[in-house]
C-alpha cells in the first residue's frame, strides 16, 4: 500500500477508483446471479432498504475518518508554523545574548533551516535519527546548554533559548513520528461495509443505466478513500507538507536580519 505514496495524484486517484470500481461491479454481478432466481417481493423491499441504510452509515464512516486525517494532517502542518516562529525568536534572543558561543548557534540554526528545505523531508521519512536535521538539532541541543550566564540578563535569555529549542526539537519529533505509513484503521471498515453495500445492490435489476450508477458510486468512494489515506500520511505521498514557513525564513534572509 505504501507504494502509492510515490505515484503522483492523478495516477493514484485513478487506481483507487478502478480498485474499487471493478471488484465491485464483479462482486454486484456475482450476487445477481446468486439470487436473481430466489428473489420476492419482500426480498427487494428489505434489500433496498439495508442498501439505503448501509450506503448512509458507509457516507458517516468516511465523513468521520476524513475528519480525523484532516485534524491529524493539520496538526504537523501548525507545527511546523509554530517551530518556524520560534526560530525567529531564538535567533533574536541569540543576538541580545551577546557570545561567540550564541551566534555559533545562529549559524547553526540557519543550517538546521537549510537542510529541512533542502533535505524535503526525504532522509526524515527513511531514516529520521541519522538525518542530517536530526544530527544538528541534537547538536543545537548540547551548545545552547553551554551559554554562558554572566550576568543575569544571560541566565534568563540561556533559560528562554533552551525552552525554545525544547519546542523545536518536539515538532521535529512530530515530524518524524508522523513520516512512517500510517493506514487509518476506518479503511478496513469501509472495505468492508463496501461489500455488504455492493451484496446489497444486487436486488435491483441490472442494466446499462444502474450498472453505471454503481460504478460511477465506486469512483466517487476511491477517490474519497484515497485522501483520506493521503491525509493521514502528511510526511509522504502527494499531499505531503512543504517547508513553506522555513522557506519564508530563509526568503527573509534569517541569517542577516537586523537583530
Amino acid at each position: 500500500m505504501s507504494a502509492f505514496l510515490d505515484l503522483s495524484i492523478w495516477y493514484g486517484l485513478i487506481i483507487f477508483a478502478a480498485g474499487l470500481a471493478i471488484p465491485g461491479l464483479i462482486i454486484v454481478l456475482i450476487s445477481r446471479i446468486l439470487v436473481k432466481n430466489r428473489l420476492t417481493k419482500q426480498h427487494e423491499r428489505v434489500g433496498r432498504l439495508l442498501f439505503r441504510v448501509t450506503a448512509s452509515l458507509l457516507a458517516l464512516l468516511i465523513s468521520l475518518s476524513y475528519a480525523n486525517e484532516k485534524v491529524s494532517y493539520n496538526k504537523v502542518s501548525n507545527s511546523l508554523e509554530e517551530e518556524a516562529a520560534t526560530i525567529a525568536s531564538v535567533m533574536l534572543k541569540l543576538k541580545i545574548h551577546r557570545s561567540a558561543l550564541a551566534e555559533q548557534t545562529r549559524d547553526d540554526i540557519v543550517d538546521y533551516v537549510e537542510f529541512t528545505i533542502d533535505d524535503g523531508w526525504v532522509q526524515v521519512v527513511n531514516n529520521p535519527y541519522v538525518s542530517k536535521i536530526w544530527a544538528k538539532i541534537v547538536f543545537i541541543n548540547i551548545v545552547v546548554r553551554e551559554l554562558s550566564e554572566d550576568s543575569e540578563k544571560q541566565k534568563m535569555l540561556k533559560s528562554s533559548i533552551i525552552s525554545d529549542i525544547d519546542l523545536i526539537t518536539k515538532s521535529l519529533q512530530i515530524r518524524i513520528y508522523s513520516s512512517r505509513f500510517h493506514l487509518p484503521y476506518l479503511t478496513y471498515i469501509l472495505g468492508f461495509g463496501l461489500m455488504i453495500v455492493w451484496c446489497f445492490f444486487s436486488v435491483y435489476r441490472l442494466d446499462r443505466i444502474s450498472i453505471v450508477f454503481i460504478t460511477l458510486y465506486n469512483i466517487f468512494i476511491g477517490v474519497l478513500l484515497y485522501f483520506v489515506i493521503m491525509l493521514g500520511n502528511p510526511m509522504t505521498g502527494p499531499l505531503k507538507i512543504d517547508p513553506a514557513p522555513f522557506i519564508t525564513l530563509k526568503e527573509m534572509g534569517l541569517d542577516k536580519l537586523p537583530f
